[in-house]
């Protein structure tokens, strides 16, 4: 996602604050799940300098996509969650090196 306005960032988080625990509590490992939540809301905020930040962000926005079966965005709820975890780990892990 790119050329994304203010106002569609603060619709991404409002999203994210209303169905991120859905998103995050689907995964099968619930020890970091708080942390996952928490990070995602700060790449929204701040993220932005991030070579990954376009890519993260259509993971979340596709993750929260109700509108189709929540079964059907399973693997993008996954990318998201080992994106996370990787950069939890470490910041500066990149989804493509250079």
């Amino acid at each position: 996602m790119t050329n994304l306005t203010a106002q569609d960032i603060a619709a991404l988080r409002s999203e994210w604050i209303t169905g991120g625990r859905l998103v995050v509590g689907d995964d099968p490992s619930p020890l970091d799940h708080e942390a996952v939540y928490r990070w995602v809301l700060n790449v929204i905020d701040g993220g932005a300098d991030d070579p990954d930040y376009g890519t993260i962000l259509g993971l979340i926005y596709h993750s929260l996509n109700f509108d189709i079966p929540f079964s059907a965005t399973q693997s993008v709820r996954d990318d998201l969650m080992h994106m996370a975890r990787r950069k939890l780990e470490n910041p500066h892990w990149r989804r493509h090196p250079t």
